[in-house]
């Protein structure tokens, strides 16, 4: 039978390549992994623990919780002025409205970093809780992010660290890809790529773990990565917004200012009527958050909540503290969460997706598992490469 010798050509040239990428694979992925491992430990390790902090301090703290009443609640005047009276020697920064059954809480901070906050039933006017934290107190949460983002090493340090070491580990994750990835997909592939053999061996083992764990959580991994870097390197996030928006830059955030002039012309308490026009204009909001002005020409920064523990379904809006006229802000963060960009959407998204929360619950737990697979991946790689160098492999 007569064989097209340019056929044999293709094929053999073909399948050079296959190994050569294969090849080049390997390499990138044993180094890259060992030079990135011990960050990627930490980030995935510390991103587990963080996952349901939201969940964690619900139950740990009833405070933040009243007993739902058929009734108009207190407005923020009040409110700050039952605070007020917990903390004499401090200005409040904010003031949080929830869903019916939340407390409403004040926040105060100082120059030196300590904060306090006030939790005050908006029914009747009972304080709930006052918590005050210096800013050398330890907060296992805030521990944790630290980590996460930083390595706990000054922010300008750590940052870039560790995103550079999550771009690395996105190179390990897609060699990882290739490697797995059979000639041939068949029954007995199957089995083998996506299920452990818990009896052989502790070799056969840890391979399986790292194979067949990774291969389950890799896309979610990358997916993981790629938002972690639009969080950590400016010139990536950069990138991505000038690629979403069609070629636009990002511009930067800013608030404006208020009008000054206007100073002896505003209403006794004009956070009350802001409060209450925005609660008539978005009844079924989630949380309103009114971060209070610190400077004369200083605005109120306000975000209305539309889905609970969402950021990307938030309207952020800024207003005139004399005039509470509605003021423009700049970047992909300002403005109402339906009108902006396709490019701002999905920048507004990016944290959502990032911690899982865009899915809810759910979401929640597929980021914790995988997150927990991606801490296991650098220490079972070193044990096989360990194990690998003894045999002289």
């Amino acid at each position: 039978m007569f064989t097209d010798p340019t056929i044999s050509i293709y094929t053999q040239s073909r399948f050079a390549m296959n190994r050569t990428i294969k090849k080049v694979s390997l390499k990138l992925h044993l180094w890259l992994g060992l030079v990135s491992g011990i960050i990627i430990f930490i980030v995935c390790i510390t991103g587990c623990l963080y996952a349901f902090k939201d969940e964690i301090t619900g139950l740990t703290q009833p405070w933040r919780f009243v007993t739902s009443e058929n009734k108009l609640q207190l407005l923020p005047s009040e409110i700050l002025k039952l605070s007020n009276e917990n903390e004499p020697d401090k200005q409040p920064a904010s003031i949080t409205y929830g869903e019916s059954y939340d407390a409403v809480s004040v926040d105060y901070f100082d120059a030196n970093g300590n904060s306090s906050t006030v939790y005050v039933n908006p029914y009747n006017g009972t304080i709930n809780k006052r918590i005050s934290k210096n800013s050398s107190d330890f907060d296992f949460f805030k521990f944790i992010i630290k980590g996460h983002k930083s390595l706990w090493l000054p922010a300008d340090i750590g940052r870039p660290i560790v995103g550079y070491g999550v771009l690395l580990f996105a190179i390990t994750l897609i060699t990882g890809l290739i490697l797995w990835w059979p000639k041939n997909w068949n029954k007995k592939t199957v089995k083998r790529l996506f299920s452990i053999k818990w009896k052989a061996s502790f070799t056969r083992v840890n391979f399986d773990l790292h194979n067949v764990l990774g291969g389950y959580s890799a896309l979610i991994l990358l997916l993981l990565a790629f938002t972690g870097l639009i969080r950590n390197l400016d010139w990536f996030s950069e990138s991505v917004y000038y690629i979403t928006s069609g070629g636009k830059s990002l511009i930067p955030y800013s608030m404006p200012q208020s009008d000054t002039l206007q100073a002896n012309m505003s209403s006794v308490f004009p956070i009350d009527k802001l409060y209450t026009d925005l609660r008539k204009a978005e009844p079924n909001a989630k949380t309103i958050y009114l971060a209070l002005p610190s400077q004369s020409d200083g605005v109120i920064r306000v975000s209305i909540v539309h889905e609970r523990g969402s950021y990307y379904r938030t309207d952020n809006l800024f207003f005139d503290q004399y005039s509470l006229k509605q003021l423009d802000g700049t970047g992909p963060y300002a403005g109402k969460y339906t009108e902006v960009s396709a490019a701002d959407k999905f920048r507004r998204m990016n944290l959502d997706i990032h911690d899982g929360r865009i899915l809810g619950i759910w979401g929640k737990i597929i980021v914790f598992i995988a997150s927990l697979t991606g801490a296991s991946l650098p220490i079972t790689g070193v044990i096989m490469w360990i194990r690998k160098r003894k045999k002289g492999i």
